[in-house]
């Protein structure tokens, strides 16, 4: 007979109870990162045209993509601590809210200021959900770290493979598109707030000191997460401009070829979140800084050939859909569990402070040619970040914190 003062359930018990629970939490978790990826693309897609539309030059790229990832990383390591300290549920929402407002504004810009503010701004919501959701993914279960997060990186990578082909029967228009997004952001928070409990897990509280996030594992992970952020940003910034100039692609074939990166990132991120689970997330994280690097470089040596450009833009894709959230979940197994949060929130505010230099450089080379500008910001900064992962150290041993376990457990420690 109930009694009445049953504890409600948390993220974690639910989700330990039914594997149906486990399920609909992670789907329903993962959906905003759904929304990310499409509202990336149908902004990287359709920037030329928008930037036309407002009377700028294509240097404004540039400058709009070091926007969001201002805001992105501004808010990063905000949406980190409040997963430590706060309702996860609510973080999230609020951050939701905020992403779909200024998604719907990006359509409605009329000056680069407006365009400038609109883009800041998704990232801001982004940059908080962001590390919530990882977190939130990745704290569940030591063992399915690697597939839980792989969800994020599925549901962006399916947001990724669709925007450029709802935009593109639009354009030169562009306005119906963001308000479709705003309008499917607006169906996720619904499902949010159904579905996700109000609590995430049930602990002592235990000091979280910022320090208690630095080893040997994280030290490295934030080198190799910075060089990856300009390569990544590098491509998002001027990636449609070179194919649609660069190499003078018709816009249908452009947007096929660019929505491979979000297709690879559909299709593989499950199998290799999953590897990384089997076989440790250290070496898996270098597996897709790897796919990375071999896309980054190959997209600037094949010319026109499109058969090419297709793979190395799957390939591309295949790593970055699961790169930044693998270097979470070895992050997140290297520190303390009360601080799972704050170091993924740290991993992405380093990740987006590259991001805010990867336009800007490409920018700034694109007087030598798309060729050599493409190569030294995308290629060589890929590749530098997959030779640094290769100087972690595996993690095999669980730091999650049992329900009600002492929280004076020792921690799996990277260094």
């Amino acid at each position: 007979m109930s009694t009445g003062t049953e504890p409600l359930p948390t993220v974690r018990s639910l989700a330990r109870r039914s594997g149906w629970a486990f399920l609909a939490i992670v789907i329903v978790a993962a959906l905003p990162a759904f929304m990310e990826g499409f509202d990336g693309n149908l902004f990287n897609f359709g920037a030329p045209f928008i930037v036309h539309h407002i009377h700028a030059s294509a240097s404004l790229l540039g400058t709009l993509a070091t926007g969001m990832a201002i805001g992105i990383a501004l808010f990063s390591l905000v949406g980190g601590y409040l997963f430590d300290h706060f309702s996860v549920k609510y973080t999230i929402m609020l951050s939701v809210a905020i992403f779909a407002v200024f998604t719907v504004l990006t359509g409605y810009a009329t000056s680069p200021t407006m365009l400038f503010v609109s883009r800041m701004l998704v990232g801001v919501g982004i940059g908080m959900f962001q590390p919530a959701i990882i977190a939130l993914l990745g704290d569940i279960l030591f063992e399915t770290r690697g597939r839980a997060v792989s969800a994020f990186a599925v549901f962006f990578g399916g947001g990724n493979f669709v925007g450029p082909y709802v935009i593109q029967p639009f354009l030169p228009h562009f306005k119906t598109p963001f308000i479709i997004s705003g309008i499917v952001s607006l169906l996720v928070l619904i499902l949010f707030y159904m579905v996700i409990p109000k609590t995430y897990k049930e602990q002592t509280r235990a000091p979280r000191r910022f320090r208690g996030i630095f080893n040997r594992n994280v030290s490295i992970l934030s080198f190799s997460i910075f060089f990856f952020g300009i390569a990544l940003f590098a491509f998002l910034g001027y990636g449609s401009l070179y194919l649609l100039k660069g190499l003078s692609l018709p816009t249908g074939q452009a947007a096929a070829i660019l929505s491979m990166a979000g297709l690879g990132g559909l299709i593989c991120a499950f199998p290799i979140g999953y590897l990384a689970d089997r076989f440790g997330r250290k070496y898996i994280v270098s597996l897709a800084a790897l796919l990375i690097s071999l896309g980054a470089v190959g997209l600037f040596l094949v010319s026109r050939s499109e058969a090419p450009l297709i793979v190395l833009t799957f390939a591309f894709g295949a790593g970055w859909g699961i790169y930044v959230d693998l270097v979470s979940t070895l992050g997140q197994d290297s520190v303390s569990d009360v601080l799972a949060g704050t170091v993924t929130g740290w991993l992405l505010l380093v990740f987006n402070v590259g991001a805010m230099l990867g336009g800007p450089l490409f920018g700034a080379l694109l007087p030598n040619g798309f060729v050599t500008a493409g190569l030294l910001s995308m290629g060589g900064a890929a590749v530098i970040s997959f030779i640094l992962t290769l100087f972690t150290r595996p993690i095999k041993e669980s730091n999650i914190i049992l329900e009600g376990a002492d929280l004076a457990s020792a921690p799996a420690s990277g260094g």
